[in-house]
């Protein structure tokens, strides 16, 4: 088992020195954080309760200045020592980073009251009480006090052995993928550029391929240390240093994300977050920027309230008070759901703190959206909760996972059943509304699609028989379709051809080819058979029928019985056989079909 725990405090509350007592590991490294004697970046060691257990332990700066360090610490903690100093009690920056642990979700808090070697017993009762109220306070439930000396070793192994058990009987399963967030980038003289993190969700080996963003960018992994030990493999939660290579030291930075292929990552300059505490809102509407902490990455963001109506008079808009949108000068990556806070620009106050609700480009007609359909996606929620929400603004999204019952799939995408309906409807208007002709910009910008799924959708309306495709227009489907000359030579050609069909690089050959074939493909004249072949669809209805002949549901059909029947080779065999797919005619069993 792995786990990553850290410490949390105010100042000079001994919180190194508790790292040290754990580890045996001096937390300052830097030549400035031997001269304050504070640490101003994060610190890292580790334990190891026994051999099957390791407990990295980042130790967070505790002074406000640093509050933004201490945020990056703190995003891959599975357990929190909140330490206090036993003379001097509750400090201010105590608070603050008792709620930014809060903030953070961290599932385990550990109060340790340090330097107890330094009071008697009685001021030790007296903070000590003051300390459970105000744990209380925050937390709304009794945190665990454990109370040692880490200069003398004074119940440190008892410390260790609850950290080990509350960390052993946690259930508790990551929903995210494997994925990292840079806090140092560096090049080690005679291995190349090396960056180090906490790796959560997922493990990872050398030689294995790992996504950066912002610049989705493929890079490798070439070698791996953890915990000062060359590993082949390294599984969460562990700190690791992995030297990497298909990316230049310039491009990737602290607060910059490495994920696995199969991890859906927003990688935007804007988002839109939900508020854990609405009341924020009021804040949040008087101010211009402020600075955005997620995973170890930190940026200023532009604040835009969100409104409820998308009236042109700025007086009688309502605010939204779940949201707030926040917009970058450069790309942030993040996570559906994701934690993050913001902080006061250029100061250490904690403004407000939520979860990122979309992460994707809206227009005014999308967040609209986003507010009238997002009641059912507030709170704690799987992951897979996010293709749901998509669908209820934009009506469809990519094709991951399991089909819906409320949806259909069409090519790539899942659509809404009740939105695919309201779209056709929409394009009949906008053809009737048009007369001549339309284009495929008019269609997106009618029903405001973006390019992708338009052209998928245009293909569905073709199909459908809503539409018909003439050059780089649209018309309306009309079944008497008057060929011009070339389109009738075409059709000619293909007639002639019989069994032996067109294929796409003979129709390139003819003056407007691909733009005739799919205008008689459309009117149903012409069969596409897949590999680029075309048959006549008088020749296509022969050998159809032909297949099909005294067969009856069940019957299995190969690709042997197709050739005694019609004498074609397997290149016809094959498309021929798709086609009577797609028509639901049979259904594919291995290379066999059967007949439905």
């Amino acid at each position: 088992m792995n786990r990553i725990i850290g410490t949390a405090g105010h100042v000079d509350h001994g919180k190194s020195q508790l790292i040290k007592a754990l580890t045996g590991i001096s937390m300052m490294r830097l030549p400035e954080e031997q001269k304050r004697e504070m640490t101003i970046d994060l610190g890292f060691g580790f334990f190891k309760p026994n051999d099957d257990i390791t407990i990295g332990v980042i130790d967070v700066p505790g002074h406000e200045r640093f509050i933004r360090n201490m945020v990056a610490g703190m995003w891959s903690l599975d357990l929190v020592m909140l330490v206090i100093c036993a003379n001097e009690g509750w400090k201010n920056m105590t608070e603050e980073h008792a709620k930014v642990a809060l903030s953070l979700g961290i599932r385990n808090i550990i109060c340790v009251i340090n330097k107890i070697d330094l009071v008697d017993d009685n001021k030790l009762k007296e903070n000590e009480e003051d300390i459970k109220k105000n744990l209380y306070r925050i937390f709304n439930k009794d945190i665990e006090i454990v109370k040692v000396s880490a200069l003398n070793g004074t119940n440190i192994d008892y410390l260790k052995d609850r950290i080990t058990n509350i960390l052993l009987n946690e259930k508790y399963e990551e929903e995210i993928k494997t994925h990292i967030y840079v806090d140092r980038v560096f090049s080690v003289k005679g291995a190349g550029l090396t960056i180090t993190g906490s790796i959560k969700g997922g493990n990872i080996k050398t030689d294995d391929t790992l996504i950066h963003y912002p610049s989705r960018k493929e890079i490798s992994i070439r070698n791996i240390q953890s915990y000062h030990e060359n590993r082949k493999i390294v599984d969460a939660s562990s700190r690791i240093a992995i030297n990497i290579k298909n990316i230049k030291k310039e491009e990737i930075r602290r607060g910059h994300l490495l994920a696995c292929k199969e991890e859906h990552i927003f990688s935007t300059d804007e988002i839109i977050l939900e508020l854990i505490n609405e009341s924020d809102i009021q804040y949040l509407k008087k101010i211009k920027n402020a600075e955005f902490a997620v995973g170890t990455e930190c940026l200023i963001a532009q604040i835009i309230p969100m409104y409820k109506n998308d009236s042109k008079d700025n007086k009688s808009k309502e605010i939204d008070n779940h949201f707030i949108r926040l917009k970058f000068n450069e790309p942030i990556s993040v996570f559906w759901k994701e934690r993050g806070i913001l902080i006061s620009h250029g100061g250490s106050s904690i403004i407000a703190v939520g979860n990122v609700f979309w992460g994707d480009k809206t227009t005014t007609f999308i967040r609209k959206r986003i507010i009238d359909n997002a009641s059912n996606f507030f709170g704690e929620l799987k992951r897979e909760k996010y293709n749901d929400l998509f669908m209820s603004v934009n009506g469809y999204t990519e094709a991951k996972g399991k089909l819906p019952d409320y949806a259909l799939e069409l090519s790539n995408y899942f659509v809404k059943k009740d939105y695919l309906n309201s779209l056709t409807e929409r394009l009949k208007t906008l053809i009737e509304n048009k007369k001549e002709s339309i284009t495929l910009d008019d269609i997106k910008n009618y029903l405001n699609t973006d390019n992708a799924f338009t052209k998928i959708f245009i293909d569905y309306s073709i199909q459908n028989k809503i539409i018909m495709p003439f050059n780089n227009i649209y018309k309306k489907y009309n079944q008497e379709i008057n060929l011009n000359n070339s389109q009738k030579a075409l059709l000619e050609k293909l007639k002639k051809e019989d069994l032996n069909g067109l294929d796409e690089k003979t129709i390139r050959t003819f003056i407007n080819g691909l733009k005739d074939i799919k205008v008689l493909t459309t009117s149903k004249q012409v069969m596409y058979l897949d590999e680029g072949i075309y048959y006549h669809m008088d020749v296509y209805n022969r050998i159809k029928n032909l297949i099909l002949k005294n067969t009856k549901t069940n019957d299995i059909i190969t690709i042997a019985y197709v050739r005694d029947k019609t004498g074609l080779s397997r290149k016809y065999i094959l498309p021929i056989l798709n086609a009577l797919e797609r028509e639901k005619l049979v259904k594919r069993q291995g290379s066999e079909r059967i007949v439905l």
